[in-house]
C-alpha cells in the first residue's frame, strides 16, 4: 500500500474517520463521555445521562447539553497530525472525500475544503436559531457557549432569542442528506478506502466499509479492532457489530492514529511535506476577527 501511495497510483481515495483522530486534539468522544462528566451533569437531574444527546430533550432543556459542552471543549481547537495527513493527501490531489463522524470541524481547520467532507453526524462549525433559523458559525457559538451568565446557560438568537443549537445530528435524529448523496460516485471511483479513529459499531456509518468494489484495498487504523467499542457508553450498551475485514487486500494497523500515519508518511518519504503543512486554530481565526 506504501508503495502505491507513494508512487500516486491511488487517484480516489476515501476516508472514514470517527472520535479516535480528535482524541490528540483534546476532544473526548462526544456520544460517549466518562462517568466523571457525566457526574457533573447531576445539577440537571436528567432521567438518564445519555439523555443529554437526545434530540427531543434538547428540545425540552438545552442546559444539560451545553454544560457538557462546557467541559469538555479545549481551550484550543486544532488539528491533530492525523487531520494534517488528510489535507496532505487533498494537496496531493489524491483525496475523493472524507466521511467523518466527527463534529469538530477540525477537517476544515485543517484546510480541507467543506466540499470534500461529509460530516455524518453534523459539526459544530454551523449553527442555527430553532425558531427562525438564523444561522451562526462556530467562533460565535463558542464564545456564546462560554458565557453562560450572560444568557443563562444557553446561546439565543440575537433576533429573536430563541434557542439556538450546532447542526448536529442528536439521538433520535436523521441523517444529513449529504451522507447519502456522494455515496455511489465516491465508492464507484474509490481506490483506496482509510479508515480511521472510529470502532465502526454505529449504523449506518459502518455500513461504508462495504462500498468499495472487492478489488478495492481497505485500511484500518484504530486502538480497537473493527466492530468493538473502546468508548464507556458502548461497553455499557454492548455495542458490537459483524465487520469483516479479512480480505487479502484488507490492512490492519492497530494503535494510536497520528504514530500510525506518522510511520506511514516515513515509509512514503513524505515525513518533511507532512510537517510543513499549515493549519489554523480556533483561536487564532477568533483573534483574526478580533
Amino acid at each position: 500500500m506504501v508503495r502505491k501511495l507513494s508512487g500516486g497510483e491511488y487517484k480516489n481515495i476515501v476516508i472514514m474517520c470517527g472520535a479516535g483522530i480528535s482524541v490528540n486534539a483534546g476532544i473526548p468522544d462526544f456520544r460517549s463521555p466518562s462517568a466523571g462528566l457525566y457526574f457533573k451533569l447531576r445539577k440537571y437531574n436528567l432521567p438518564y445521562p445519555e439523555a443529554v444527546f437526545d434530540g427531543g430533550y434538547f428540545r425540552q432543556d438545552p442546559r444539560p447539553f451545553y454544560g457538557l459542552i462546557r467541559e469538555i471543549f479545549p481551550e484550543t481547537l486544532s488539528p491533530t497530525t492525523t487531520h494534517k495527513f488528510f489535507s496532505l493527501l487533498h494537496q496531493k490531489g489524491l483525496l475523493r472525500r472524507i466521511y467523518t463522524q466527527n463534529i469538530d470541524a477540525l477537517e476544515v481547520l485543517a484546510g480541507i475544503p467543506p466540499e470534500k467532507i461529509i460530516e455524518a453526524h453534523g459539526s459544530f462549525q454551523s449553527a442555527y436559531c430553532t425558531q427562525c433559523q438564523e444561522t451562526y458559525d462556530l467562533r460565535w457559538l463558542k464564545r456564546e457557549i462560554f458565557s453562560p451568565e450572560t444568557n443563562d446557560e444557553v446561546p439565543k438568537c440575537e433576533k429573536c432569542q430563541g434557542v439556538v443549537r450546532p447542526d448536529v445530528v442528536l439521538f433520535g435524529e436523521s441523517l444529513p442528506g449529504k451522507f447519502w448523496s456522494h455515496q455511489t460516485d465516491d465508492f464507484s471511483c474509490c481506490d483506496l478506502l482509510l479508515v480511521l479513529g472510529t470502532s465502526l459499531v454505529v449504523s449506518p456509518f459502518n455500513t461504508l466499509v462495504g462500498k468499495p468494489k472487492s478489488s478495492v484495498s481497505r485500511c484500518y487504523i484504530n486502538k480497537t479492532k473493527p466492530g468493538a467499542s473502546s468508548s464507556l457508553l458502548g461497553w455499557a450498551l454492548n455495542m458490537t457489530a459483524r465487520i469483516d475485514f479479512s480480505k487479502s487486500n484488507d490492512l490492519i494497523l492497530l494503535g494510536d492514529a497520528d504514530e500510525t500515519v506518522t510511520r506511514l508518511c516515513e515509509a512514503a518519504g513524505w515525513s518533511e511535506e507532512l510537517a510543513g503543512v499549515e493549519v489554523e486554530t480556533l483561536e487564532a481565526l477568533v483573534k483574526g476577527q478580533a
